[in-house]
């Protein structure tokens, strides 16, 4: 007889279980960046994370002679299947040890739980949702996590497909690494970069700006609206409600650095949005998930230290888009990197099938980092 079991996250204990798992089986992973305790616990609680005011989330964890040794969430995203007029449930908070018993008993048991809510396909990892972090990571396992991405096991994709999934969906990383060139290159690249804004900012409108830090409400609408209209088509594309706008705009607040936050403006309406921020996960590799007994030390003392900036948001309009704002925007953010002696960048996710954004980011000389895989396979039917 078997000793492993699924239990639904019920009690105290449970509940720690599934949130130490992400840093006991990812412990002696050289590259792995644990997030802060306090951060992963909020975000897996409905009363903090408003993404549970629009959808429900079961909690596993498999034990092995009562020990935890796997963990995933089945996820109902209200918002996504009443936008997209679908019946998808999610999966995502997945760790195991690498046993195909223990994969297959999680994914079980989150396909059980979607199945008894009358959903017909199942999709992930999203964690919690396609506006959070997503995927198993497949390709670029030598370079360092960016916040909010995950660094996920290798062996995860295999898991997955074990159990009957299928490729849905890739998403991208790009970057920059300037820092092994030399300076003459760099100069060239610079003026290239210049040149492509230049010959789009003489044929267009394009005026770009920085945030007015008076009228914070008024700019984060306006990043709201922008993203609705550039992001509407997007596969997987849930619009922000008032609730995770609310907690962007406290996210934001935290972590973006004021001279990386640009609005493209065309005949006086802003059409595109440019946000950056330091890759904080530089910090969060020395604090080992916690604040507290010195974690608050690492974090003094590296916090201007960091070395990596990361493309937090960028949207634009299919207007701006055309006209090639990502090249104006992108001069700018690289201008003010090179002014604070910033080398490297990496983007946010990008879609492998929105081909028009790849081709303007490796237009300005972005190397492929990373790849990410998300899967679906039909919610099997109840077998009598």
């Amino acid at each position: 007889m078997s000793d492993l079991e699924i239990q639904p996250v019920r009690n105290r204990r449970q509940r720690r279980d599934f949130l130490e798992l992400m840093y006991q089986l990812n412990a002696g992973r050289p590259l792995f960046v644990p997030p802060l305790r306090r951060e992963h616990r909020r975000e897996m609680d409905p009363r903090h994370n408003p993404f549970y005011e629009h959808a429900e989330a079961e909690l596993f964890v498999a034990y092995r002679a009562n020990k935890p040794v796997g963990r995933i969430a089945a996820i109902e995203n209200r918002s996504h299947n009443q936008h997209w007029n679908d019946r998808i449930g999610f999966f995502g908070h997945y760790e195991a040890i690498d046993d195909p018993d223990v994969s297959r008993s999680l994914f079980t048991a989150a396909e059980d739980w979607l199945r008894e809510r009358g959903l017909e396909r199942m999709r992930g990892p999203t964690n919690p949702s396609m506006n959070a972090n997503v995927g198993f990571l497949i390709d670029g396992f030598e370079h360092p996590p960016t916040i909010p991405m995950p660094y996920t096991q290798p062996f995860y994709p295999q898991h997955a497909e074990a159990y009957g999934f299928d490729p849905v969906m890739r998403v991208l990383v790009y970057g920059w690494n300037y820092s092994h060139y030399t300076p003459q290159y760099i100069d060239r690249w610079r003026r290239r970069i210049a040149r492509l804004s230049q010959f789009v900012e003489q044929r267009s409108d394009i005026r770009i700006r920085g945030p007015r830090r008076d009228r914070v409400g008024e700019e984060l609408q306006l990043i709201r609206e922008i993203c609705n209209e550039s992001m509407q088509h997007n596969w997987g594309f849930v619009p922000l409600t008032d609730g995770e706008m609310h907690a962007l705009r406290r996210e934001l607040e935290r972590i973006i650095d004021p001279d990386m936050f640009f609005l493209a403006e065309i005949d006086g309406r802003p059409e595109a949005v440019f946000v950056a921020c330091p890759d904080y996960n530089e910090l969060l590799a020395l604090m080992n998930g916690r604040v507290l007994p010195f974690g608050w030390l690492s974090y003094l003392r590296h916090r201007r230290k960091i070395q990596k900036y990361v493309v937090y948001v960028y949207a634009s309009t299919p207007r701006a888009e055309a006209m090639g704002a990502a090249a104006v925007l992108y001069r700018h953010y690289f201008d003010n990197c090179f002014r604070k002696g910033i080398m490297h960048c990496e983007t946010s996710y990008v879609l492998e099938a929105n081909t028009l954004m790849r081709n303007s980011i490796e237009n300005l000389g972005a190397q492929l980092r990373k790849r990410y895989q998300l899967y679906e396979k039909p919610i099997a039917p109840v077998t009598t």
